[in-house]
């Protein structure tokens, strides 16, 4: 996908290989433009030109935005695994109208790299409702994507030592760089302790429970790079900062936080045209949460949007800004990479 090409709202809802074909299906629209068809890339040819279906529980999701019924799409294409090595093909669904590129979807897939565990019920439901195993799988190919290509951009992965999932869950993004990097140093905490025991079961690396507010009790200046996938989305502004400041205090000078927010892109889809209001006051962190009731104190966990501007303010007095994409994570969330201040060039920094 074009870099310049805006993301489009939508998911990969099932991406794996059936009787040698690879079968991609999910559903992608664009806020202001009526999409009619779409064009699949595999690592950067066109494969495949089809119109989009009808689905009606994405009308029923988006009744404000007219034409988000037309969105589906679905297409089976011969698949071959690259031959004698492991190896990510870049997947790319592109949505038209009137054969003009308007905004698209991206993930990736790799036969040896698709998760093989079968991730509990009751903990993908935590961190992500009620969706089928199909679709959180194929999230964890989407968010490796989208990260690793962030990462990738301002540093060198194979450099990396100790890398730290906050906020790790049951495992769907700390799972892709165990298996799909050669990083060493594979950390994860939650405080979740059922999500963190499973993941001690069943994932490699090192998973602990950590409170709800700082320390973590990891050591300063331990981890080269720390992934952050929809946590600061749960925080209150004031729990932001605190934990803004633990995760200067663990990362070494010179290494990345990339992390993920709700911004104006998924206001938009949360609040419609009620979203300039809801973010009036830079930062929106008054909805409660229950996704981890009985697990997070009480009034913890929240449904917290904001605007970039405050991002920008607010996490620039902590960390160097690298780059801001707009719905850059899973197509909803902003991803934001952040470098620690170092007096001295990066051992492992590519410029």
């Amino acid at each position: 996908m074009s870099p310049n090409l805006p993301h489009a709202r939508g998911y990969f809802n099932f991406l794996n290989v059936r009787d040698g074909k690879l079968v991609i299906a999910g559903w992608l629209i664009h806020p202001e433009t009526a999409l009619d068809s779409f064009r699949l890339l595999i690592d950067g040819e066109t494969v495949q030109e089809a119109p989009l279906t009808e689905l009606g529980n994405i009308s029923d999701a988006f009744p404000f935005i007219a034409h988000s019924a037309r969105s589906g799409f679905n297409v089976s294409v011969p698949y071959a695994p690259y031959a004698g090595k492991p190896g990510l093909r870049r997947i790319d669904v592109i949505g038209l109208e009137g054969g003009n590129e308007i905004a698209g979807l991206g993930t990736c897939y790799s036969e040896d790299l698709y998760p093989e565990q079968k991730f509990p019920e009751n903990l993908v439901a935590r961190v992500a409702n009620k969706v089928s195993e199909n679709f959180f799988k194929a999230s964890s190919l989407t968010s490796f994507r989208n990260f690793t290509e962030a990462i990738g951009r301002h540093a060198d992965i194979s450099k990396i030592k100790n890398m730290l999932d906050w906020g790790c869950g049951c495992g769907r993004l700390a799972v892709m760089f165990a298996n799909g990097t050669d990083i060493p140093g594979i950390f994860g905490c939650d405080i979740d302790a059922e999500s963190v025991e499973w993941c001690r079961g069943n994932l490699k690396g090192d998973y602990r429970v950590i409170p709800p507010m700082p320390p973590t009790g990891y050591g300063d200046s331990f981890f080269d790079l720390v992934l952050s996938a929809s946590v600061f989305t749960h925080l209150t502004k004031e729990n932001q900062l605190e934990w803004l400041k633990e995760m200067r205090r663990i990362i070494a000078p010179g290494g990345l936080l990339v992390a993920t927010v709700h911004g104006e892109f998924a206001a938009y889809f949360k609040f419609g045209g009620k979203a300039e209001e809801a973010l009036g006051n830079g930062i929106n962190d008054a909805a409660r949460d229950d996704n981890l009731s009985g697990i997070a104190p009480a009034d913890y966990y929240r449904g917290t949007f904001q605007k970039k501007s405050y991002t920008e303010q607010a996490f620039g007095k902590y960390f160097n800004i690298l780059e801001y994409a707009e719905a850059g994570s899973m197509n909803f969330q902003d991803l934001i990479v952040m470098r620690k201040p170092s007096k001295r060039r990066p051992f492992w920094k590519l410029r």
